[in-house]
């Protein structure tokens, strides 16, 4: 509503009340069916923020129907569905989106920025964590056929996204999730891995639903020094250290949230005819990483993806 570049055209609900109380609310048309919503010739692009075994049925409707997609992450709850999605964009010659929002945090984009000039020099490793307290958490996200997995597939997404875009492709992984204080024992609370890349880098990566710290910390160090992302509680800063005693530090917290970015761009990309970050490939690169670590947990060995 805020950005003059789109118009809200509808909204969509099961529950009717939810989507007539939204419509009236933001002046727009509302519906229970998403079939419904995707034939309109006026709606050239949908979003999906639906429960994650949804985001296959949505996406490939509206892919059909020549729709651009933002499908917010995961882009599925596995490969199968995944694929499908990615192979209907490319064959209607529309543009597909995974829900990125971590990207577009102003210190994430200064930490890629660092990286991209060479400032640490040749890169040793990463670590990094990613959580929050799993109490915001509505029923559906406990239930494994709805969810397709526990904190991992959740906010795993974000670092494991994250952690592709700055080391590169990961090409083994090995990992061990856990379930520590949920109501159900076939989701995960707490995972861990540990990722190499396919330029030999390697990253250990931690999520969590019990994470009372949140929200995301992340250090990449470097032949020439090393910096972190900060973004633990209230805070949002990217700090460069390097080995000759430079030291800076750059604080966005108090900067504009990261869905504003994250819309602007992907309204720009797709004004350019480009895809949009993250792609539906990107999407389903991290899909496959996380069902990696899933597999390793399970059997107890390091998986080549």
């Amino acid at each position: 509503m805020e950005n003059k570049q789109v118009e809200l055209i509808s909204v969509t609900d099961i529950i009717k009340e939810r989507a007539k109380e939204m419509a009236k609310k933001y002046g727009c048309d509302c519906y229970t069916d998403f079939r419904d919503a995707i034939k309109r010739k006026d709606v050239e692009c949908v979003i999906v923020a639906t429960p994650n075994n949804s985001h296959a049925l949505i996406s490939t409707a509206a892919l059909r129907n020549k729709k651009h997609v933002w499908c917010e992450k995961p882009l599925a709850i596995n490969l199968e569905q995944a694929s499908r999605i990615v192979a209907t964009a490319y064959k209607n010659k529309v543009f597909l989106k995974t829900g990125s929002n971590l990207r577009y945090f102003p210190n994430v984009q200064k930490g890629i920025e660092i990286l991209k000039g060479n400032a640490l020099g040749d890169i040793l490793f990463l670590r990094g964590w990613i959580g929050n307290t799993g109490k915001h958490l509505s029923s559906w996200y406990f239930d494994k056929k709805i969810a397709g997995g526990g904190t991992l597939l959740d906010n795993g997404f974000h670092i494991i996204d994250l952690t592709v875009l700055l080391l590169g492709k990961i090409k083994e992984c090995v990992g061990h999730v856990s379930t520590t204080s949920l109501p159900v024992k076939n989701l995960e609370d707490n995972a861990f891995a540990i990722l190499k890349s396919s330029n030999g880098k390697i990253a250990f990566v931690q999520s969590s639903w019990r994470e009372w710290n949140g929200y995301m910390y992340v250090e990449v160090y470097g032949e020439d020094g090393y910096m972190y992302i900060d973004n633990r509680g209230s805070v949002s800063k990217t700090v460069l250290t390097k080995n000759d005693g430079h030291h800076e530090i750059f604080d966005y917290s108090n900067e504009v949230q990261s869905y504003e970015l994250e819309l602007k761009d992907y309204i720009q990309s797709i004004k350019n005819n480009q895809q949009p970050h993250a792609s539906g490939l990107e999407g389903m690169e991290v899909l496959r990483i996380i069902h990696g670590i899933y597999k390793s947990s399970k059997n107890g060995q390091r998986i080549v993806l």
